[in-house]
């Protein structure tokens, strides 16, 4: 036993050795696990806690410091060497990223009591921004970001400046108002505030812990339109500026979709797409497109460059005596970190930013110019600088796939250098013998096949978990869309950025429209072929870290245990079916009952009308939504019939106490659950009951089967935890409010 035990450890410790360098890729991987697991707690950690893995943390970084200089005399004392400098990084990388996470929640500014009533807002201008798939009165939603805000009113006079910024929503007809002002400038408004939103089921996306990290207190509806107050502290020079002077010159060539996708690609201004036109992009598997990220920003380099190099090279005293690949490239990055500045400095973004950037010093300084230890770096530092970032699905996103794309092109290097005919005896080639075009084709067709599976793949399982779709047409899209906006749409687009301080974009706007339109065109059909979008229940958040550990293993790790990584995400895959759903949600948006009965979202009427509810609901659950219908429900009161037998009793009108008590013991049979959502007392005592007052206490509820005959209860308050962001029942926020005038 104990040689078996040696062979083993013999073996994990020659796998460790084998890894070499890439065992720093690990780093981000084990920081982020650790920041996972501070916000996985259902609790706040005690400070002893944290005092615990601080200590671990010394322990772990002293076992590495001791490791790395040790000397190694025999081969067993190097093997213990390795397996203590790798224990010591693990247990360093794990313990702070807990650490760093638990220190940017303490960091945050307390969140601020709001007024329930309507209240004159005088602030700062920060932003001005349309809202994403909202269009009312004939025309885009719009809303400013107000920092620096006080409520004039004589109960909250004197109030300090609020530390968090306040998102109002305006309608259509105050934008051209708000167009003319300029960020800096102090605006007043009129607004109806509210406080960030709990999740609308339990599991749900969680407003409060987005806006407790984003620094926002709340936010409101406009009843007033913008004044401007005071201009003295107004920055006309910001990127936010110029980027609404963009935005606009867009849509004056280019009105309609078309002019929203130019503005989206080019400046960052997404708000205006249409719903409809994202769910043709989204069921199309071309969502990507339309959000800012590496693949545009990768676009923009390359046009730049290639522009530049060969611009270069028809000087033949330029060619014979400047560096001009070198100047091409620094230059190409200059136009790439205007880019992402230009479309708002978004985690896509800066991400690529930051692997272009190593990607050019390297290349400079002789190195490799793209690799996994590069792409680790840069998670490492946005991971440092935003814990909370980890949890942000663009961030999954663009790391999985530039990790998929990075490890996969590793082994097929030296194929596709063969079938270009680029290999060992074609490096002595010049200019004229290089190989034939065609061959040079088919490798790029080739690439442009295996970029989008690996991309795909990669992102797949994620888009299906956030999105609640599945795309089986993805990769035909997107070998037809990404070379059009490649070598189309952002080459015309560019030139129209270059040409706006002229006043000459006209030409170039219209040719990048028309290839928006061909894009469009080909999201709609793709859009509209048979199964172009399956809907998918919700991935738990566990669910999503096993796919995404199971993914770093098979592409981080070297060796035949990497396909261990397979059968991770292969069990990531197959969990998602076969975990516990709701059979019924009860969600605050419109106090609205969502059953799920034969495979379908059937739905009970609240108060108003239902769109965001069956919107929410069916994207996080996967059900098709319809009504549940006249039958059953009459006189206010729904028997609403489960799988597993049981019946849910759903109260909606008030003073039919005296009615029913005649009909009580019929109504209350088989019954498991009444929910009321009105002030009335409880009709079936022996059942379990969900209020008005559970439900404005503890938010959303989720019902499910408990397999004994009754139903087990999970509020969005239970599924939250005891977290800062939440805080203790009853919690409205800390009042903004002046200390009593001393007599």
């Amino acid at each position: 036993m104990a040689k078996r035990q040696g062979g083993t450890g013999a073996m994990m410790v020659t796998g460790l050795a084998r890894q070499g360098s890439r065992l720093a890729c690990w780093l981000p991987v084990g920081v982020a696990l650790g920041i996972a697991a501070y916000f996985a707690l259902p609790e706040e950690p005690p400070w002893w806690l944290c005092v615990a893995i601080m200590g671990g943390v010394v322990v772990g970084l002293a076992l590495l410091v001791g490791s790395r200089w040790v000397v190694a005399v025999t081969e067993r004392a190097a093997r213990w060497q390795l397996l203590g400098c790798c224990v010591g990084s693990a247990v360093c990388a794990l313990g702070m990223g807990f650490l760093l996470a638990f220190a940017q929640a303490r960091r945050q500014p307390p969140m601020p009591l709001l007024p329930l009533e309507s209240m004159v807002v005088e602030g700062r201008l920060a932003a001005l921004e349309p809202v994403i798939g909202r269009h009312v009165e004939g025309g885009a939603s719009w809303r400013v970001t107000i920092k620096g805000a006080v409520f004039r009113s004589p109960w909250w006079e004197g109030m300090a400046p609020l530390s968090r910024s306040l998102v109002i929503t305006l309608p259509a007809k105050d934008i051209p108002v708000v167009e003319r002002m300029n960020p800096g400038e102090v605006v007043r408004v009129r607004a109806l505030l509210r406080a960030p939103m709990a999740p609308s089921w339990p599991g749900g996306y969680d407003g409060q812990r987005a806006a407790w990290f984003s620094g926002r207190a709340g936010t409101g509806t406009a009843l007033s339109p913008v004044e401007r107050v005071d201009d003295a502290q107004a920055d006309r020079g910001r990127w936010g500026a110029i980027r609404g002077q963009v935005a606009r010159q867009i849509e004056h060539y280019l009105p309609g979709q078309v002019g929203a996708i130019a503005a989206a690609v080019l400046c960052g201004e997404t708000g205006v797409i249409s719903t409809q036109t994202r769910q043709d992009y989204a069921a199309s598997g071309l969502a990507h497109l339309l959000a800012v990220a590496g693949l545009h920003l990768g676009f923009v380099m390359g046009f730049v460059f290639v522009l530049l190099r060969r611009g270069m090279s028809l000087s033949q005293r330029l060619s014979a005596h400047w560096p001009c690949r070198e100047i091409a490239l620094v230059a190409s990055l200059g136009a790439g970190v205007a880019y992402v500045l230009l479309t708002g400095c978004h985690i896509p973004g800066l991400r690529a930013l930051g692997m272009a950037g190593l990607g050019v010093v390297a290349f400079l300084l002789g190195r490799r110019v793209i690799s996994l230890r590069g792409l680790a770096l840069v998670a490492l530092a946005l991971e440092v600088a935003s814990p909370v970032v980890v949890l942000d699905v663009s961030f999954q996103m663009s790391f999985a796939a530039v990790m998929a794309l990075i490890a996969g092109y590793e082994p097929l290097r030296g194929v596709l250098a063969r079938l270009g005919g680029y290999g060992a005896r074609s490096v002595g080639r010049s200019w004229g013998q290089r190989p034939p075009w065609w061959r040079r084709m088919a490798v790029g067709v080739v690439m442009l096949v295996i970029t989008s599976l690996l991309a795909g793949l990669a992102t797949l399982p994620l888009s299906m978990a956030y999105f609640g779709a599945f795309q089986p047409w993805f990769v035909l899209a997107n070998i037809l869309a990404v070379p059009l906006m490649g070598l189309w749409v952002m080459p015309a687009g560019l030139i129209a950025l270059a040409l706006m301080p002229l006043g000459l974009s006209a030409v170039a706007l219209r040719v990048m429209g028309w290839g928006i339109e061909v894009i469009s065109w080909l999201a709609r059909h793709v859009a509209a072929m048979p199964f172009a979008s399956w809907p998918v229940p919700s991935f738990p958040a566990w669910d999503v870290g096993l796919f995404l550990l199971g993914l770093a293993v098979l592409c981080l790790w070297r060796g035949m245990a990497r396909f261990c990584g397979l059968g991770m995400i292969g069990v990531a895959l197959v969990l998602v079916w076969v975990v516990p759903r709701p059979v019924m949600v009860i969600t605050t948006l419109e106090h609205a009952l969502a059953v799920r009965q034969e495979g379908e979202m059937r739905l009970v009427e609240g108060r108003l009308g239902m769109p965001l509810v069956r919107q929410e609901v069916q994207r996080a659950l996967g059900w098709q939504a319809r009504g549940v219908g006249v039958p059953f429900c009459q006189a206010g009161i729904c028997r609403v019939p489960l799988k597993a037998g049981q019946v849910i009793l759903w109260r909606m009108l008030e003073g039919a106490d005296e009615v029913l008590q005649p009909q009580q013991s019929q109504l209350c049979a088989h019954v498991a659950l009444e929910v009321n959502v009105r002030e009335q007392k409880p009709l079936c005592m022996a059942a379990q009951h969900v209020s008005i007052e559970d439900i404005k206490r503890e938010g959303s509820w989720a019902v499910y089967d408990d397999g004994r005959g009754g139903v087990r209860l999970i509020s969005a308050r239970m599924w939250q935890g005891e977290r800062l962001w939440v805080g203790p029942m009853g919690f409205h926020g800390v009042p903004p409010l002046p200390f009593a005038k001393a007599e």
